[in-house]
């Protein structure tokens, strides 16, 4: 999608710590982090690393319109009310140059274990958002080719002796516990 350059970077909503901004710096892509944490703006700033303190959708709102190749965040959505879900995809939409792309990770609720107990050990958590919602939501919002990601399957799997049953049991209990929405600006 051409993010990551002067003329187009990539701008990382809820950065944190920073380690995706590490990760595009270390490839020589331009980044800039934005943290509702002082602190966490604070520790990114101290690693060299370009971070601002503010709320996410605020910053997108000003950010000119076309200007970033890229808007990500990770694990940022299951933490926003619905209203503000959908105001960050049209604040990203409109500051995206044409071909610009999303992504958003999040857990991911089609996995039993993720979808029934471990969302919930975050208390800051909200609702866990299935995919077929996010896409769906991004699609309605104008983003085109919206599909989710599945990421960080657990890696164990049933010993059943119905292998189409073990097969399905794999994928509710040790399936991808994280998915992430990516979508590009038409």
């Amino acid at each position: 999608c051409g993010a990551g350059t002067l003329a187009r970077p990539v701008l990382d909503v809820g950065c944190g710590r920073g380690e995706w901004l590490e990760l595009l710096r270390d490839r020589d892509l331009v980044a800039r982090g934005v943290d509702l944490n002082e602190a966490m703006v604070e520790l990114c700033r101290g690693m060299g690393l370009d971070a601002v303190a503010g709320d996410a959708v605020e910053h997108l709102g000003a950010v000119p319109a076309g200007s970033l190749g890229a808007v990500t965040g990770f694990h940022i959505i299951e933490h926003l009310p619905f209203k503000v879900f959908v105001r960050l995809l049209d604040e990203a939409l409109r500051a995206l140059a044409p071909g610009g792309a999303i992504v958003f990770e999040t857990p991911n609720p089609d996995n039993v274990l993720v979808g029934s107990r471990n969302f919930y050990l975050d208390p800051t958590h909200r609702n866990p958002m299935p995919s077929e919602m996010t896409v769906m939501i991004a699609e309605a919002r104008g983003f085109a080719r919206a599909h989710p990601r599945p990421l960080h399957p657990m890696g164990q799997s049933f010993n059943a002796e119905d292998k189409a049953l073990g097969e399905r049991l794999d994928g509710l209990f040790y399936g991808p516990q994280d998915y992430a929405l990516v979508a590009w600006k038409p």
